[in-house]
């Protein structure tokens, strides 16, 4: 080969090694980055709240962490199959707002950390306890004073004596809920029952028995069954002309009277803060459950128009949401 040729060949190499170097370092170093797996129903605000507080921990998408989403879309098989896709994929840590997705997370791993907003995670078989969850699952707790949504209830109906609580007996946190309210009822000298649902086909069949029996006030207890049948339960309700007091704003949103309980959206900023630890070494055994810090009462007026109810000043005084 001839002293130019040579020359020639090496310059053209030159032009083509930078920039496979170039690329390689940088597909690598995407590889090694931390992957997150978010589930969740549909995009949200709630999403935007998570978003923000891994910024306020340092972590920004696409920088120094990766975030793999999903959405099923209110479908159970979809849940269950990107919660195992999540798995496969070997992320860190998975995100698991509700209760719905913490449970299926769960099903398919016992060793990646899953960090949950839900109403109860003790209740559901998730934790241990809150002080020393004890496994995989930790986060913030949602549970709100069941107390006070039927304090509100009564506020409501000042007339009323007749009330029902939706409930699965199965779930350890609504079966003490109701031994607490039984006792609060009892001492006002109201009447208070159980309308069981321990599945989807049970809620139909609960709100005929709530029809029969003239309950005129209801409280719906919050689980997965009725995170995944809300727009069923809200529509029931106001078939049957039965004032409903619920604990998501959602609830409120699409058609409840009335909502009191955590907001969703501070719960989902601060578990962005167990991600973080998560990844810096803390293990979720030993990561203790929050408590809610912030509340919203949600007051829906076109419900209670539609139910000719008068919500007192007072109460609309201290509402965080009115929808009119």
């Amino acid at each position: 080969m001839q002293r130019r040729e040579f020359i020639a060949l090496i310059g053209t190499m030159g032009a083509v090694w930078p920039r496979r170097l170039i690329a390689q370092p940088a597909d690598q170093a995407r590889k090694k980055l931390p992957r997150i797996g978010f589930l969740a129903s549909v995009p949200h605000e709630r999403i935007d709240a998570f978003d923000r507080g891994l910024r306020e921990q340092g972590y920004v998408e696409g920088q120094n962490i990766i975030i793999e989403r999903r959405f099923w879309n209110n479908d159970p098989k979809q849940l269950a199959r990107f919660a195992a896709e999540l798995v496969a994929l070997d992320v860190a840590v998975i995100v698991a707002p509700t209760t719905p997705e913490a449970l299926a997370a769960k099903a398919v791993t016992g060793t990646i950390p899953i960090v949950t907003a839900t109403a109860d995670a003790v209740g559901v078989g998730l934790a241990a306890s809150h002080a020393q969850p004890g496994g995989n699952v930790t986060g913030l707790s949602a549970v709100a004073s069941s107390s006070r949504n039927f304090g509100l209830l009564v506020e409501l109906l000042p007339g009323a004596s007749r009330f029902a609580v939706l409930l699965d007996p199965d779930n350890g946190y609504h079966a003490q809920t109701m031994a607490v309210l039984q006792k609060a009822a009892a001492e006002q000298h109201l009447r208070i029952q159980p309308a069981v649902k321990r599945s989807v086909e049970d809620i139909g069949r609960a709100f005929q028995t709530m029809a029969s029996n003239d309950v005129q006030g209801l409280l719906v207890l919050a689980d997965p069954i009725g995170a995944a049948n809300r727009r069923k339960i809200i529509e029931l309700a106001a078939q049957n002309r039965i004032p409903a007091v619920y604990y998501w704003r959602e609830d409120a949103i699409e058609g409840g009277l009335l909502a009191y309980g955590p907001d969703l959206v501070d719960l989902n900023r601060r578990s962005a803060t167990y991600v973080a630890k998560l990844l810096r070494g803390s293990k979720a055994a030993d990561l203790p459950i929050e408590q809610a810090e912030r509340f919203r009462l949600v007051i829906n007026l076109k419900t209670a128009s539609a139910l000719g109810l008068s919500i007192p000043t007072a109460l609309l005084a201290t509402a965080d949401e009115v929808i009119e």
